[in-house]
């Protein structure tokens, strides 16, 4: 087991990393539970209430709740906070019940269950093959007959598998269709892929996924203590909720951040959320320590204990200068750790370090 302040977490393979709720689906640069975890432990008092206001997909409040704390985080990203809400928020078992029966059937006869009609977006015929489009929109049909949380529950396994029965390439990491249907696939062993024919059973696959899904939130909610509570907010506008904290544990955006909505430009349109845009902290550079401190300002305002900030080192030392500015509204350093970033194939990512970053504020 790594030492206190052994913070690289270099022995953990993706088993480690994508237990409870954690695998539930692909979020660019999210950092690993052990972090979070390790902050809570160390830095919450029993009854603390535990604030991200980068919340991403959920994995500080997945977290926190399983170690017994409340915990409530923000992001402007709508499929971020769907994310997060399937990770923790209930479901009617029966409803899921009766809806893995349903896919069953469906999955054992495809045909005697595809929807009239393909039509899932404009252009949608160019990313997914008619029988492939004609699954989803019955996919979607059924769960709109859910309630909602199960409804989210449902659509966010599917988004998870948008990309994987597209006709985009498997070898690119933005949705990208390859030039002709049969194309080579670069990243898994040069193995031919032909969009036209290849085996796609959405019924099936969905199944699967859901399934496993439900038996990882039935294990959150055995292990949970604490009430997670996922929000659509603009962490630049936190104080608006009224809401306190005595921990804050966040990783935020780099200076040069992910378009989470290129990356997840499927799910966007099949499951027609609202794309924040250049909203998003880090897609304009040159603003980037300006929204930040308005971030740390409010922070300021409803934070009365300890705020760990997670942060990739930069050759430019924005890092530091983001360091600098919790120290300008008031926050006090009380500890700094460097953690290698060290993925499981053992590569070492363009981000080379992250800093870890413990402040005190008494708010």
């Amino acid at each position: 087991m790594a030492e206190r302040n052994d913070w690289d977490f270099a022995d953990l393979g993706m088993k480690h990393t994508q237990y409870l709720t954690h695998f539930f689906h692909h979020w660019t640069a999210k950092f690993i539970p052990q972090i979070p975890a390790r902050a809570i432990e160390q830095y919450a008092r029993p009854g603390d209430i535990v604030v991200d206001p980068f919340m991403g997909c959920g994995t500080t409040l997945v977290e926190a709740a399983r170690l017994g704390h409340d915990a409530w985080g923000t992001d402007i990203n709508p499929l971020a906070v769907r994310i997060a809400r399937a990770k923790v928020a209930p479901i009617e078992r029966a409803q899921l019940a009766d809806y893995l029966a349903w896919l069953e059937k469906a999955a054992r006869k495809p045909e005697a269950h595809l929807a009239p009609t393909a039509a899932l977006f404009e252009g949608s015929d160019r990313w997914f093959r008619e029988d492939v489009a004609r699954a989803i929109r019955a996919v979607l049909d059924r769960a709109s007959e859910l309630e909602a949380g199960t409804r989210n529950f449902v659509e966010i396994g599917l988004s998870d598998l948008l990309k994987g029965i597209s006709n985009a390439r498997m070898d690119r990491t933005l949705p990208q269709l390859p030039a002709t249907p049969k194309y080579v696939d670069k990243k898994h062993y040069h193995r031919v892929v032909d969009n036209r024919t290849r085996r796609i059973n959405a019924f099936a696959r969905l199944r699967s996924q859901l399934r496993r899904m439900e038996r990882a939130l039935d294990e959150f909610h055995r292990q949970a203590r604490g009430r997670p509570e996922p929000i659509l907010h603009d962490a630049r506008d936190l104080a608006s909720l009224g809401k306190r904290a005595q921990l804050a544990v966040t990783s935020p955006p780099y200076w040069s951040a992910q378009n989470y909505q290129r990356l997840h430009w499927l799910s966007f349109q099949v499951l027609g959320l609202d794309a924040p845009g250049a909203g998003e902290i880090g897609r304009r550079p040159r603003d980037y320590l300006d929204e930040m401190e308005k971030v740390i300002a409010q922070l300021t305002q409803v934070l009365s204990g300890c705020f760990v900030l997670v942060i990739g080192e930069s050759k430019d030392g924005i890092h530091e200068q983001v360091r600098d500015l919790c120290a300008a509204h008031g926050m006090k350093p009380k500890e700094t750790f460097r953690r290698r970033l060290v993925n499981q194939a053992l590569f070492v990512k363009a981000v080379r370090n992250e800093f870890i970053y413990v402040f005190e504020h008494r708010g």
